[in-house]
């Protein structure tokens, strides 16, 4: 093999020897780029991984995802939290989210009675609805969630009556478990009545027209008993001494 022949064949191998690293190269590149689109899932503790590419997973404690500013949804959270704490008979937690405590769980002279009282809170309080609670009434100190009215019926009694759960904002601006009732109405015997008397006779001891969360009868204390101690309020009133609570959330916070 002559001089010019090794010549031609040198050069030969030195472009094919450029062609294969220039595919190689081409090919790394797409890898690379593809590769790239991909955001890297990394824990937030560790931001200096990949780059600083971070993904947070927020948890928020005692709360259930997703949040919502809606008062219905806050103050049904507050209420579940109550009931998860009286099915596990959590006095402690209890505590810490109602506004006032029982006196018969400050004793505990009164232990077996307490724990009777959280389990029917449980059982009473799990039975209600969340949708059932159409009626939203809200402020800054207050939230009361009421059903709408139903009535009940035998031969010998009619009834009428709401669910009802009160919320009252502590000195911090928490939302703070006031009570609630799931059954709060009235039942009247039917006697000799008409079906209309009734019904008037229902709808005068349990309509709520100031929406305060008490009747307007018991505001007007007509069915007081003798002896028996009755703030009087004004049905057309929902804060009848103008100090921001309605008058059914401060009756209740003054029992």
């Amino acid at each position: 093999m002559n001089h010019n022949t090794k010549k031609i064949l040198s050069t030969v191998m030195l472009v094919l020897v450029v062609i294969i690293l220039a595919i190689f190269a081409f090919k790394y590149k797409s890898n690379f780029s593809s590769t790239a689109t991909t955001t890297p899932t990394v824990e937030a503790n560790n931001p200096s991984d990949n780059g600083g590419i971070v993904e947070i997973n927020p948890q928020f404690p005692g709360q259930t995802l997703p949040l919502s500013n809606d008062p219905k949804d806050i103050a049904w959270a507050v209420f579940q939290k109550y009931l998860n704490y009286n099915k596990d008979l959590n006095l402690e937690g209890v505590r810490s989210i109602v506004y006032k405590i029982a006196s018969v769980c400050n004793d505990p002279k009164t232990t077996i009675d307490c724990k009777a009282r959280m389990n029917s809170a449980y059982q009473y309080g799990s039975a209600l609805k969340k949708e059932n609670f159409v009626n939203v009434w809200n402020d800054k100190k207050q939230t009361i969630l009421v059903t709408d009215f139903w009535t009940e019926e035998d031969d010998i009694s009619a009834g009428r009556f709401r669910a009802i759960i009160f919320f009252v904002r502590d000195e911090s601006g928490s939302l703070k478990l006031l009570s609630f009732s799931p059954f709060k109405g009235v039942t009247t015997g039917k006697s000799i009545a008409s079906k209309k008397e009734i019904d008037d006779r229902l709808i005068i001891y349990t309509e709520d027209n100031d929406q305060d969360g008490i009747a307007d009868y018991e505001e007007q204390c007509l069915g007081a008993t003798e002896g028996q101690t009755c703030t009087k309020t004004n049905p057309k009133l929902r804060d009848t001494n103008g100090n921001g609570l309605w008058d059914g959330v401060e009756a209740l916070m003054n029992q």
